[in-house]
């Protein structure tokens, strides 16, 4: 297994092995055609693995490491205001509603965080989370409620950070926007920072090299996974654990795991749905090519109620500024 980057794969017309992230999500196969918006996708990435041939792929993530009681306490001593931004090196959204300091500020506490989930520190790692929701509610949504345009709202850059942080951010304003109340809001914004959590719990189950040979298929059972952790590993409330239970369904009943529909998903897991679809489509994580938020929006409306409720839906795309062709691959520095 090497490190590649997306521009080593410049110069290939035919993908010549499989690619992995981080995580070890297979994210093309060998002998796929390079398109233009592949390669977009792939700079998201912050480190892509490159199977070689009669390779086993290999990750340095190791989540079963017992820690002593003092590195448990090392890994989770750090405060948002304590943060030395000289030690994070990372992408910031050049034209986004909030300044540069703040986005590298709030992507370096969330990298720091889930980096205690990674390691199994669950409980220190919800500790740090609720944090972040208060730095998120109390004062980043005061800049980023006063667009109206996607691209100016985004993270950037590693997708493992900045995809939740922007289902989070998402959730949480649409969810001010429909009226919810100051308390639910938060709680959405909670769900929404770990509706991915189940993942971790993947690692942890199957090891490292069994989660690195996983294709999408077998990734599902992160929703199940994501709702048993919630409920009895942080112990918080069973409206955040659907969250994570049921951000893969969709309201005509094609989702995953349950095969849930219309207002048998709950609101709290629809709003987390149409999040995380928007950011996936944002990220060119879909089969779905796109370049800026307006083809985004396009995108989720062909969709339309087939994947989203009608009233989610509606709010969503008069949230959002549907001019908004400022290109992703244009705002990332």
């Amino acid at each position: 297994m090497k490190i590649v980057s997306a521009e080593d794969l410049l110069d290939f017309k035919v993908l010549p092995y499989n690619l992995y992230d981080e995580m070890g999500n297979n994210l093309l196969e060998a002998g796929e055609i390079m398109t233009p918006g592949k390669l977009v996708m792939l700079k998201n990435y912050k480190t892509l693995y490159a199977e070689d041939d009669d390779a086993e792929l290999r990750t340095e993530k190791d989540n079963s490491v017992n820690l002593s009681e003092a590195e448990v306490k090392q890994l989770a001593d750090y405060t948002y205001e304590g943060l030395d931004l000289s030690e994070y090196e990372t992408i910031i959204n050049r034209v986004g509603a909030l300044k540069s300091e703040i986005q590298m500020r709030v992507k370096y506490f969330a990298y720091k965080t889930y980096a205690l989930f990674e390691k199994g520190l669950y409980i220190e790692g919800s500790i740090k989370l609720k944090q972040l929701v208060s730095i998120l509610v109390t004062d980043v949504f005061k800049y980023l409620q006063k667009s109206s345009q996607g691209s100016k709202i985004r993270f950037m850059g590693e997708y493992e950070i900045c995809h939740p942080l922007n289902v989070a951010i998402i959730s949480g304003l649409i969810a001010k926007r429909l009226e919810f109340s100051n308390y639910d809001v938060e709680q959405i914004v909670l769900g929404a920072l770990l509706h991915d959590v189940g993942k971790f719990k993947i690692h942890l189950g199957g090891g490292v090299s069994a989660i690195t040979t996983l294709q999408e298929a077998a990734v599902k059972p992160h929703t199940t996974l994501g709702y048993d952790l919630i409920l009895n590993d942080l112990q918080l409330s069973k409206k955040i654990a659907r969250i994570a239970l049921e951000h893969h369904e969709n309201n005509d009943g094609s989702g995953y795991p349950n095969g849930l529909s219309n207002d048998n998903i709950s609101e709290w897991s629809q709003i987390v749905n149409m999040a995380n679809y928007y950011d996936n489509l944002a990220c060119n994580r879909t089969q779905q090519y796109v370049e800026c938020n307006h083809d985004v929006l396009r995108a989720m409306l062909e969709i339309g109620t087939k994947k989203f409720s009608a009233r989610m839906l509606y709010t969503f795309i008069h949230y959002f500024s549907y001019d908004d062709s400022q290109r992703f691959d244009e705002i990332a520095l």
